[in-house]
């Protein structure tokens, strides 16, 4: 509002009449007059007659867009003459405004306001018409603006129609708002949705202990650890835990959490509980078709590797026998025996690539020797048939390695080899299995050619993807460090249960 804004004084004002004994006020009414004319509200000044005795920038456009000359756009002027004019309002209208404006010139009032639609001809607009008794120097008695409330109008109607799509989509997407005090954990306000989400009406929710009474038991620990530890050192965090429902369903909660802080210390946490059940159980039903789908790939590969080793295998070392046979037996003529020998020794060929391949659909070392002595075994492999130099260790890793874990770790290395002969170009590996305090690890690292991390290979990578899958079924985790022409290093870690 204009009688609320004060700006510097200027030193012309051409729209002002001088009235008899303003003189010694003149000081104070350029200051009322400056103040004005920092305001973007349209103002005049009245005396005590109702004429208009001074106007600002803003009346000038506005009595411009309503036809009045262009000399003193009003000024010298009767207001309650010229009202329905200046603010283009209905003959009704305009009456009660000329009555109200009427009681501040007289004095039995001090204020009068009133909201109206102005029609112009650039068009129709909500403006706020406002008067007030001054107690002003001079023969300034009464001051009169129009606002334009047009902006406001939609602000606030955008705002009402934004906070009810807020509240359609926290009821939508299953969220609920929350504030909770950090020091002691307890709620200091929850969102309606609580009692749908959870079934517990909101009065429980200020209870003291009511989240940590009611987290799933197997997440209630980390949880609580984690919310404690973040609001420590983060200003925003998320967690994953499930809660246990008044009907006794668990529900999987996503909690998306800010921090507010006093003088550095975290007094306040603010956030949204997310239900991801549904996801969750997705998630659980992909991961248990990707455990059913890698298994039966198993199965058929030690079927295969079972059927090459023990029938066709076995076949082709009858063959070889047999040609030998032959060999002996062919002194006549002299040019057949080359021959027999070269079939024998192509048989013999083909009988080690058959027993190469059922080794590499299911390793038998693997069941009977363990993973370490596999993967050695798979080393050398790559040594012999490939020119790429693999170095093996082992450090501290524990025999008994369950079946799950061993099969995932031996296919791992075997990808991460395969990769290294068929797009690293690489000349020298290092396979790495070390055992840790309730964990196996296993590193591979190549001096190939690298590649950028951040490309989407590893995204788009059908190899990487299959390691991903495996771990997951186990637990384990996968990093990927590597640049280009800097090669490439593997790092996986499992956990072991029951083991520390």
């Amino acid at each position: 509002m204009a009688n609320n804004l004060l700006r510097e004084s200027t030193e012309h004002y051409p729209h002002a009449v001088a009235e008899p004994g303003e003189g010694r006020a003149e000081a104070g009414g350029l200051y009322l007059r400056a103040m004005l004319d920092a305001c973007a509200t349209g103002a005049a000044l009245l005396n005590e007659a109702g004429t208009i005795l001074y106007v600002n920038g803003a009346w000038r456009q506005l009595a411009a867009a309503h036809g009045l000359p262009h000399d003193l756009y009003g000024v010298g002027l009767n207001y309650i003459e010229i009202c329905r004019q200046i603010t283009g309002a209905s003959v009704e209208e305009a009456a009660a405004f000329v009555d109200g404006i009427g009681r501040i010139l007289l004095g039995t009032e001090t204020e009068y306001q009133k909201e109206y639609v102005s029609h112009r001809a650039t068009g129709s607009r909500w403006v706020l018409l406002h008067a007030a008794r001054l107690n002003a120097p001079g023969a300034f008695r009464v001051l009169v603006t129009h606002e334009d409330t047009a902006l406001n109008r939609w602000t606030s109607e955008s705002e009402r129609k934004h906070e009810e799509r807020l509240r359609l989509l926290l009821e939508v997407t299953n969220i609920l708002p929350w504030e909770a005090d950090v020091e002691s954990g307890r709620f200091t306000y929850v969102g309606e949705q609580a009692v749908r989400m959870l079934g517990y009406p909101t009065e429980r929710w200020y209870e003291p202990g009511f989240w940590s009474a009611h987290v799933h038991p197997d997440d209630r620990e980390r949880a609580a650890a984690q919310r404690l530890n973040y609001s420590k050192t983060r200003e925003s965090y998320e967690v994953e835990y499930r809660m246990l429902a008044g009907d006794g369903r668990t529900v999987w909660l996503q909690d998306i959490v800010s921090v507010i802080r006093r003088d550095g210390r975290p007094v306040t946490a603010r956030g949204f509980l997310i239900d991801i059940t549904e996801r969750k159980r997705t998630e659980e039903a992909l991961i248990n078709l990707s455990g059913r789908l890698i298994n039966a790939q198993e199965e058929e590969r030690k079927r295969i590797a079972r059927e090459l080793h023990d029938d066709l295998n076995q076949r082709m070392a009858l063959l070889s026998i047999e040609l030998e046979q032959l060999s002996q037996k062919a002194q006549k003529p002299r040019s057949l025996r080359p021959l027999v020998h070269s079939l024998k020794t192509k048989a013999q060929e083909i009988s080690a690539e058959i027993h190469r391949i059922s080794y590499r659909l299911h390793p038998s070392k693997l069941d009977h020797l363990g993973l370490a002595a596999a993967v050695e075994s798979l080393c050398e492999e790559f040594s012999r048939g490939c020119k790429l130099k693999v170095n093996f260790r082992q450090t501290g890793f524990p025999r008994n390695v369950p079946k799950d874990i061993r099969l995932c770790l031996f296919r791992i290395t075997q990808e991460s080899l395969r990769n290294c002969v068929k797009h690293s170009g690489a000349r020298h590996a290092r396979v790495v299995l070390e055992g840790a305090k309730g964990a196996v690890r296993l590193f591979v690292n190549d001096d190939g050619c690298g590649f950028d991390t951040e490309s989407g290979a590893l995204e788009r990578g059908l190899g990487f993807t299959s390691m991903r899958e495996r771990l997951r079924l186990v637990g384990g985790r996968l990093n990927i460090c590597s640049r280009p022409f800097g090669g490439t290093r593997v790092e996986i870690a499992v956990p072991l249960k029951g083991q520390e």
